[in-house]
């Protein structure tokens, strides 16, 4: 067997089945790099991003991997049908086939489940070379291993991603992270992460921690912060977070220093009763301190929400979009809420009867453009109907659209923080007008009789 393994991070198609290519993106799963680095020296490796490359199909490698962290998972079944063809050895593995593994295990000879280290790797290929390939590996969580940067093109993103740890000690409802690692979390290596940090300042000054939740461990994060402050390391960066970090007011100032210019924030909703449901364990009455203590800290925020929960009512789009102006975050990420197969809140609505999906996969082809909302409702809420929670979600994305909020809320200090923001927010207002379309369309062929057929 040829000794060779041929890396493939998949794109998707859009609605009108067109693979989604470009150029640049503003940050990139970190699958490809961390699999090489893992891979025995005596295999030789090849790579693929599809969105910006095409995919050798008349590669020489003998092993095909395949990472899919959501949606793009068709697509990579289509890719693995393909080299199976061909006689190759096909692996799945991130979030999607971990979650998904029942309809993709017939497309592929084995899933790989967590994150193989070289142990693990050294096995899996060992078993493929002795044709005795099992159908699923249990890797556990193994990340401290420097990540092959070099197989990284840093100019193809807007921020490069770092990685500190995996896993969340928070285990909310709707969590697909809570599903898999349920409230646990595993740090790396300050060492190796320092080390992958002074490698990465040779090429960029823009990079995003890619982390779940920066804020698992305290002390962890202290000693992060005071190690680039020393090394003085001149990154613009933005990592995700727990609100609480608002509360932390020594830690705020460290990530300051450190060069952190936005946190990634899941508020998720302003009810406490949506909170409550869906046992996030915070306050919504403390939200509005803690944004003042990281605003005053000099940190942007990128908050996340959910909209469509059981508290949700019709007046929940005016008021959500209200409090994102009067709150100042810099990039609001909405989503309708996903009840993922696999969480929490996925057992629990289809215990009610209140999924409408006709098969779980129908998540997946629920974006119209690359990292894209989700904009279909595939439950039944409380308070309001799909097609209600469908129109509130697209009128939450209107009120924020307009160029005024967009430039209100991109203006920083910092130019590339600025033109990051500005690009995003575009972005947005773009995703505004391809959502509403898409939602045109698909109103019109859920018309019954002949005229709505004829208007397509």
């Amino acid at each position: 067997m040829n000794k060779k393994i041929y890396l493939i991070q998949p794109t998707y198609r859009d609605n009108s089945g067109q693979l989604l290519k470009g150029k640049k993106l503003y940050v990139l799963s970190l699958a490809l790099p961390a699999l090489s680095a893992v891979v025995p020296e005596e295999w030789g490796k090849e790579f693929c991003y599809e969105y910006y490359d095409e995919i050798n199909f008349d590669s020489t490698a003998s092993v095909i991997g395949i990472s899919s962290m959501g949606y793009e998972i068709f697509r990579a079944i289509e890719i693995a049908k393909e080299f199976r063809k061909r006689g190759k050895t096909v692996i799945f593995g991130g979030f999607q086939p971990h979650v998904s593994k029942d309809f993709v295990l017939d497309h592929c000879d084995s899933v790989i489940h967590g994150n193989p280290g070289k142990p693990a790797m050294e096995r899996i290929l060992r078993d493929i070379q002795n044709h005795d390939t099992k159908k699923e590996y249990f890797c556990g969580i193994d990340l401290n291993y420097k990540i092959d940067y070099p197989v990284f093109d840093t100019s193809k993103v807007f921020f490069t991603p770092v990685l500190f740890s995996v896993g969340c000690r928070n285990n909310c409802d709707f969590c697909v992270v809570g599903s898999i690692y349920k409230g646990r979390y595993r740090l790396r290596k300050i060492k190796i992460v320092l080390e992958e940090l002074d490698y990465l300042h040779r090429f960029t000054r823009n990079i995003a921690v890619v982390d779940t939740n920066f804020y698992n461990n305290r002390y962890y994060l202290v000693k992060i912060c005071r190690s680039m402050i020393d090394r003085n390391y001149k990154f613009v960066w933005g990592a995700q977070s727990t609100i609480d970090i608002g509360d932390d007011l020594e830690i705020l100032a460290l990530l300051k220093k450190a060069g952190c210019k936005v946190l990634f924030i899941g508020l998720e909703t302003i009810e406490q009763a949506n909170l409550d449901e869906v046992h996030k364990n915070y306050s919504a009455e403390s939200y509005k301190k803690k944004i003042g203590n990281i605003h005053r800290a000099g940190i942007k925020i990128a908050g996340f929400f959910i909209y469509g929960l059981d508290g949700d009512t019709k007046a929940t789009s005016e008021q959500m979009a209200k409090y994102v102006i009067d709150n100042k975050i810099a990039l609001p990420m909405l989503n309708v809420l996903v009840p993922n197969p696999g969480t929490k809140i996925y057992e629990k609505l289809n215990r009610e009867g209140r999924v409408l999906m006709k098969d779980e996969r129908d998540f997946l082809k629920n974006n119209p453009a690359y990292n894209s909302s989700f904009n279909i409702c595939f439950y039944t809420p409380r308070n309001l109907t799909p097609r209600e929670v469908e129109d509130g979600f697209l009128d939450v994305l209107r009120r924020l659209s307009g160029w005024y909020q967009i430039i209100r809320r991109s203006v920083s200090k910092n130019i590339s923080l600025t033109l990051f923001l500005l690009y995003m927010n575009w972005l947005f207002r773009k995703e505004y007008y391809v959502l509403k379309r898409s939602k045109q369309q698909r109103d019109i062929l859920t018309k019954d009789g002949k005229k709505g057929l004829q208007v397509i």
